[in-house]
């Protein structure tokens, strides 16, 4: 674009000196026709006068008689020969017919209808006629014509000229007008008397030249017209002298006039289009080798960053400026960036550790209560439940109206006692279910189903394949958990009659699924606000190095399925202590 406005005053000024240099050449060839037209008329008028005197003169030199002619033939060819300007010279007799032509006729002529030769009889001087194709030449002529008179001054012959127009051409290519320029003779009907252009082209059967009603309105001036060959051009009419409501009309080529303007405008806008051209991609290269090709390698740089490449840096340029600044200052976002992912990922590494050994110590502290709930709170409440049997079985044997009151305290008080035992083994086995640690992973999930199923009336069914009961502790109570609670959101949100587990082992791990029959839910907008029971059991998927993946629709269920290996993988040790203590500098 810079380049363009750059060269655009040139292609400006281009344009005004073509204008210009259009403008001149018009002028040039305006003053050129009306000079040439203004000397054919001349020209022609010194020939009229030429023959004008000699037809004057001839009579007096050779002496005719009414019957003879005497020494007439032979000064006529002389004359002919000697002045090219002639196309034929004879005598007609007064019935028209030839009776001497220096150019013999081919055929049978008679020239009694012509103008000129009607008016020599009429008249004692020369009468000059119109232009003609004539009847002996047959090429454009001028008849000019003298009556010969005896002594009573009665005619006896006609003496004739015929003047050639071949000195239009001859005119033409002295004048230096462009190639193809006419140099016409024109009558008052706008009719093509005579033409230089007749020896070049065929004159076409209308002989007529267009637009000379306005080219005689404006003599002076370069009017457009065209001549019967079809070629516009921009002509002047000057009147020609010596004959009435005759024209001369010289009319150069539109075309020519305007063609080496034309030529010039062209190459002078060729000049300034290839050096606009090699602007623009000297621009282009300079701009490409000094700008774009930095922004590039930046915006390359910027995109394969975007991709997850956080070990790419854009290269800094050599020469300073805002790009160079702008590559730098990417560059130090780029190294914060990443250093900012590897302490998110190292904190997250901590907080998964931390959250590890949180659940393995929530589980080892809930093995500890409920072992010792079972074990000693337990132990006592059924060491006081047998005293108190014991203590039963003295009362009875005691005062009847005592006995009766303290047997049925110590049956209220018997009742009390088992259900604190009932209530201490829920808890116990709620915390740690023993069933987990004594039998393993298939009956604690078969207890844990039919438990679920005695409290809500859900139809429940588990279906093991592959499993031995040698599964990891950290496994079995990951997925005991993930079932336990996905048996929760069962009960709180699905409305399901029948939930379904499926436990699979192959070579690749442990493969759990449940699924159940209830309403459904979009599991899209589930994990765009994800619950925490969801989290829990990703998190302990995740930290097993398994997956978990749920697939659920509307009214159609809900299917959860857990892969695990079937050894927990080691994760990365991590010390607790100050594990999510930050650096200054991260902060």
């Amino acid at each position: 674009m810079l380049a363009c406005l750059a060269t655009l005053p040139a292609f400006l000024f281009v344009v005004y000196v073509a204008t210009e240099e259009r403008g001149a050449a018009l002028r040039r060839a305006e003053t050129e026709s009306v000079y040439v037209a203004d000397m054919a008329s001349r020209q022609h008028a010194y020939h009229l006068l030429g023959a004008r005197q000699l037809l004057d003169r001839i009579p007096a030199l050779v002496a005719t008689d009414e019957y003879g002619l005497g020494e007439l033939p032979k000064l006529l060819s002389a004359i002919l020969s000697g002045l090219p300007q002639f196309a034929n010279l004879g005598v007609i007799n007064l019935d028209g017919k030839i009776a001497y032509s220096v150019i013999p006729p081919s055929d049978q002529v008679n020239m009694a209808g012509i103008e000129a030769v009607q008016r020599a009889l009429e008249s004692r001087e020369v009468a000059v006629g119109t232009y003609l194709v004539g009847p002996i030449v047959a090429r454009p002529i001028l008849i000019m014509a003298k009556a010969l008179r005896n002594a009573q001054g009665r005619p006896m012959r006609v003496l004739f000229a015929a003047l050639d127009l071949a000195w239009l051409d001859h005119l033409a290519q002295e004048a230096g007008l462009p190639a193809d320029s006419a140099m016409l003779i024109v009558d008052r009907n706008g009719t093509i008397l005579a033409s230089s252009l007749s020896t070049r082209s065929e004159r076409g059967a209308d002989n007529r030249l267009k637009g000379f009603a306005q080219l005689i309105q404006h003599p002076n001036s370069l009017t457009p017209c065209e001549a019967p060959d079809g070629i516009a051009r921009l002509a002047v009419a000057t009147p020609l002298k010596g004959v009435n409501d005759v024209w001369v009309v010289v009319g150069p080529p539109e075309a020519n006039i305007h063609a080496a303007v034309n030529w010039i405008f062209i190459r002078d806008l060729t000049v300034l289009a290839l050096f606009a051209v090699f602007a623009i991609i000297s621009s282009l290269i300079a701009t490409d080798l000094s700008v774009l090709r930095d922004i590039r390698l930046l915006a390359n740089a910027t995109q394969r960053f975007g991709r997850g490449e956080l070990n790419v840096r854009a290269p800094i340029p050599l020469p300073g400026g805002e790009i160079r600044d702008l590559t730098e200052a990417f560059n130090t976002m780029a190294d914060t960036l990443e250093r900012r992912h590897r302490q998110a990922l190292r904190s997250q590494e901590r907080l998964r550790a931390l959250s590890h050994r949180l659940r393995t110590a929530r589980e080892s502290e809930a093995a500890r209560i409920a072992q010792e709930l079972h074990d000693e709170l337990g132990q006592e409440l059924s060491v006081l439940h047998v005293e108190l049997e014991y203590l039963r079985r003295k009362v009875a044997n005691g005062n009847l109206e005592v006995r009766e009151e303290i047997l049925s305290l110590i049956d209220n008080l018997g009742e009390r006692l088992s259900a604190a035992v009932h209530s201490v083994r829920r808890i116990a086995s709620e915390l740690r279910p023993g069933v987990l640690d004594r039998l393993g992973l298939t009956a604690a999930l078969e207890w844990l189903l039919n438990e679920f199923g005695r409290r809500t009336g859900v139809h429940t069914a588990l279906a093991v394949e592959a499993i031995d009961e040698a599964v990891d502790a950290d496994v079995s109570t990951a997925l005991f958990r993930i079932t336990q609670e996905a048996l929760t959101n069962v009960a709180r949100h699905s409305g399901a009659s029948a939930v379904k587990a499926r436990l699979t082992g192959n070579a690749d791990g442990i493969v759990l699924c449940i699924e159940d029959n209830g309403s459904g839910f979009d599991p899209t907008a589930e994990l765009r606000g994800p619950s925490l029971g969801l989290l829990g059991m990703k998190e302990r998927a995740s930290r097993l190095g398994g997956t978990l993946d749920i697939r659920s629709a509307a009214a159609h269920g809900t299917e959860l399925c857990v892969k695990v290996p079937r050894r927990a993988a080691q994760g990365p040790e991590v010390e607790l202590e100050g594990a999510l203590d930050e650096d200054p500098a991260d902060r």
